[in-house]
This record gives C-alpha cells, sequence and structure tokens, in this order.
C-alpha cells in the first residue's frame, strides 16, 4: 500500500493488488485477536471494483470482546492505537503508518451486533452491486480530492451526504436494519 500524509488527500485508481494485501493483512489480524475475532472484512474504497481511492487500506474488524483486543500486540506489529472514535465508545482505531506520518492501513474495531459495520460492508456491497452509485461516488471523490488535496477533514465531511444517501436505500431495503436505529 502506498499510503498517503497525515490529514492530505490523494487518489488513485482502483488497484487489484489491494485486495491482495487485504488478504495479507487479515491473516496477520487474526494471529494478533486470536479466538477474539468474528469477522474481517475490506470496506472504504478500496474495496470498491473500478472506483479511484485513498491508497489506505480500510479494514474493520468484529471482536468478541473489547476487553480482549490485544492492543500491546497491535503496538509491536507497528500499529498506532488511536483509542474510542465515537462517545459511544463502540468502535475503536488502529493507524498502521509508514515513514513521514504517512497512513498505510486504517483497523476499526467493532463488537458485534454494531450498525456501523453492517453500513460500511453493506455500503461497500451496494457500490460493487451498482456501478453507476459506484462511479457518481468515484466523480465526487475526484471533484472534492481536487478541491481539498491538503484537509482530509472536510473532504470526508463532504462526502457525507452521498454516503447518507446510500444509507437510506440500505435502510430501505433491510427493515431489520429500519427497527434497529428507531
Amino acid at each position: 500500500m502506498q499510503g498517503v500524509e497525515r490529514y492530505k488527500v490523494r487518489l488513485l485508481p482502483h488497484c487489484k493488488e489491494w485486495k491482495e494485501e487485504f488478504e495479507e493483512a487479515k491473516k496477520q489480524l487474526k494471529e494478533i485477536f486470536g479466538d477474539n475475532v468474528n469477522d474481517i472484512q475490506h470496506v472504504g474504497s478500496t474495496s470498491i471494483n473500478g472506483i479511484y481511492a485513498k491508497p489506505i487500506l480500510d479494514i474493520a474488524i468484529v471482536l468478541k470482546s473489547f476487553e480482549d483486543m490485544n492492543i500491546e500486540e497491535m503496538k509491536r506489529a507497528g500499529y498506532d492505537y488511536c483509542g474510542p472514535q465515537n462517545k459511544e465508545k463502540n468502535r475503536y482505531l488502529f493507524v498502521l503508518r509508514g515513514e513521514e506520518e504517512i497512513s498505510l492501513r486504517h483497523v476499526h474495531c467493532y463488537e458485534p451486533n454494531n450498525i456501523d459495520f453492517y453500513f460500511v460492508t453493506r455500503f461497500r456491497d451496494f457500490l460493487n452491486e451498482h456501478e453507476e452509485y459506484a462511479k457518481e461516488y468515484s466523480d465526487l471523490k475526484i471533484s472534492l480530492a481536487k478541491q481539498y488535496p491538503d484537509d482530509r477533514i472536510t473532504y470526508t465531511d463532504k462526502k457525507e451526504s452521498f454516503v447518507r444517501m446510500i444509507y437510506q436505500k440500505l435502510i430501505q431495503e433491510n427493515t431489520r436494519v429500519s427497527d434497529i436505529i428507531k
């Protein structure tokens, strides 16, 4: 993975090697987390066929328990522990960085039945199943990257309405999710 400087936006065309790198990362993470792993998924734009993406590998892991997260082993493997990523403390983040603070991998940890895990994996699946939405998302990302090359936070915020629109489609097609988020 080539990675991206902290807070910067740099996009590349889709690369089939990203899936191979995910498989390697998945093996490493299974070794680190062991029996605490329920599921490991490749998510984010590098998991969506044919679209431009920041060359940072996003991985979502469902752990049986945050208490057995094995933070020290992740640190030994080179990951920075970034702690909880929201006030509910139901998602934790580890970042693997290269030289000069280049972000290479983001590992998002969830406990079972976390609705955010459902949305990030189904968002990926939906865009892989609907090429027209994938293209729209890719075009949006390219436009925003040109406008905000040095501001990843604004770049991410400006994608939010598109992401929410896809989430609404997912809610409409799955009544179980509708019941969960009420």
